[in-house]
């Protein structure tokens, strides 16, 4: 029982405090009571957890395409020399794309405020679905032409389902999307960054 001057929300077990925490709302909109928000939540964060999974595996598949091409010498000095371009392409955005995810399963300080500073649009899952977008199409662009074209169509149509799938759940689950957070680490006065800096992003 609440003691006089006190609302009854500040006394455990008060009338307020079930009402309180009955119904929570999502950021999609939906209005569920609190074991409700928490399976949302669980689910929320597995499909959060697989699409990093996800997106790690890719980014291994496209750094031994980008080997693979490297490796491939029986053509023309013109047409090697053009593929090795695009394979380097390959093997360093597919390294951007690990690295952004590896830093989000552990701390990475140093690197979190480069990337961050850098390439800001990877930090949320919009950003992200465009990156794979595109880099799919930087894929498919190198086609049935070089020596490992099986593989190239693999990685390139496997990047574009899965920026297709970001955008997906960006467009039409906006409140999985809400739950996701990019990685934090050297950003605060924990971390070493000094409290007040600007974001970089």
């Amino acid at each position: 029982m609440a003691s006089y001057g006190e609302p009854d929300w500040a006394t455990p077990g008060g009338s307020g405090a079930a009402a309180t925490t009955q119904n929570t709302e999502l950021p999609g909109g939906t209005t569920v009571g609190t074991n409700g928000t928490s399976s949302a939540n669980n689910r929320s964060g597995m499909i959060l957890t697989l699409l990093s999974m996800l997106n790690i595996g890719m980014a291994a598949l496209m750094t031994v395409l980008g080997l693979l091409t490297l490796l491939s010498f029986d053509k023309p000095f013109s047409e090697v020399l053009s593929e090795s371009f695009l394979a380097i392409y390959m093997i360093l955005f597919a390294s951007l794309l690990c690295m952004y995810e590896i830093m989000w399963w552990m701390s990475m300080p140093k690197i979190n405020k480069i990337l961050r500073k850098n390439f800001g649009f990877m930090y949320g899952l919009r950003g992200k679905g465009l990156y794979l977008i595109f880099v799919a199409f930087l894929c498919i662009g190198l086609g049935g032409d070089n020596s490992v074209s099986a593989l190239t169509w693999v990685t390139g149509i496997s990047y574009l389902v899965v920026g297709l799938l970001h955008m997906f759940i960006v467009c039409l689950h906006p409140d999985i999307s809400a739950k996701y957070q990019a990685p934090t680490a050297g950003l605060d006065a924990n971390d070493g960054v000094i409290a007040g800096t600007p974001n970089p992003v």
